[in-house]
């Protein structure tokens, strides 16, 4: 399997950064990456639109980095129905 599809099964929350450095990928490579899995049905962007953006109760969550004021929706990627 792709090491790319093995990290996102045994990590819960990872950044885009983070894969890029684990990866040794730019994010626009591993972006077009999960794009292509997603139509493949391996993984599922979300995008969260709820809440405003970031409510600060993110756990472990590394995706933002820090909590902006401004409001952004939030992607991440989870496992598609290939995978489950």
């Amino acid at each position: 399997m792709d090491e790319l599809l093995t990290i996102l099964q045994s990590r819960k929350n990872i950044s885009m950064p983070e894969l890029s450095e684990a990866l040794h990928m730019s994010e626009a490579l591993i972006y077009a990456r999960l794009e292509r899995y997603e139509q493949l049905g391996y993984v599922k962007r979300v995008v969260e639109t709820t809440g405003g953006g970031c409510s600060g109760s993110c756990g472990n969550c590394k995706g933002c980095g820090t909590h902006r004021p401004e409001w952004r929706p939030s992607v991440y990627w989870t496992m598609g129905e290939r995978l489950k």
